[in-house]
């Protein structure tokens, strides 16, 4: 494999965007196969219009290790994300209020210290203009039958309106007559989920940036709140180290009361 991905590579001098990344690596034909209509249809944009980090994060196998990450440990929750939640959430000190947009209330609960994880141009009012975020449509269904594809997630890189089919049987290990998928669909408008990586709003974000670094005991967290497109591991990560350097404990020590 290693030999054959040498053989087709094209070698780019300079490696900036989303394409240089692939066709650097594994040539123009299987770049236009598995990764153009997939970046187009996620991000709305030509692989040529992003950052390298794009399909930097993609893994290329030359083994037979289907894994997405290399982690040496990589699992769920033991009860699953929402139990997670809950457990956090169980605290006489915290309070709920759910569809309450922010600037709305944010004279009327005092506090010495904030946590902010919505997206910073919000908190900020816009004053530079608004980032701009890739949004996800969900559409779930239920199917009576033990198993609807072959794996916890489908790619349809040219295929369909949707990036991908996932299949959470595979992920939890339950065992049922029936099955749950869910389709995602890309959209341009709706909740934010993935920051856009090209130099121009990376320059944006920098001005926000510099003004969450002025805003006194506004702490930023995740990937609305910096810009960054985190996987889940690296935010929970982020949040720790925050709760470190706030509590005084050492990391190893926030790990352990979390």
């Amino acid at each position: 494999m290693k030999r054959f991905l040498a053989s087709v590579a094209e070698k780019r001098d300079k490696i900036v965007t989303s394409e240089d990344v692939v066709v650097n690596g594994m040539g123009r034909e299987l770049y236009e196969k598995f990764f153009r209509g997939y970046t187009r249809k996620q991000w709305g944009l030509d692989p040529s219009e992003l950052d390298a980090q794009v399909t930097a994060r993609v893994p290329v196998r030359a083994s037979r290790d289907d894994r997405y990450f290399t982690d040496k440990f990589q699992a769920m929750p033991a009860r699953g994300f929402t139990r997670m939640f809950e457990n956090m959430l169980d605290h006489p000190n915290i309070k709920i209020m759910l569809n309450t947009d922010y600037q709305e209330v944010q004279h009327e609960i005092s506090h010495e210290s904030l946590i902010f994880t919505g997206p910073v141009d919000q908190y900020f009012g816009y004053r530079y203009g608004e980032l701009p975020y890739r949004c996800l449509e969900f559409k779930h269904e239920t199917h009576h039958k033990p198993v609807f594809q072959s794996a916890p997630v489908v790619n349809y890189p040219n295929e369909y309106a949707y990036t991908r089919i996932t299949e959470f049987k595979y992920l939890t290990g339950q065992e049922h007559p029936l099955t749950s998928i869910v389709y995602e669909y890309p959209r341009a408008d709706g909740d934010p989920y993935y920051p856009i990586p090209r130099p121009d709003n990376a320059a944006l974000y920098k001005k926000y940036h510099a003004l969450a670094d002025e805003t006194p005991n506004v702490h930023f967290v995740g990937r609305l709140a910096t810009y960054r497109y985190y996987n889940m591991d690296q935010v929970v990560g982020q949040a720790l180290a925050l709760y470190s350097r706030l509590s005084g404990l050492t990391r190893t020590e926030a790990l352990a009361v979390a």
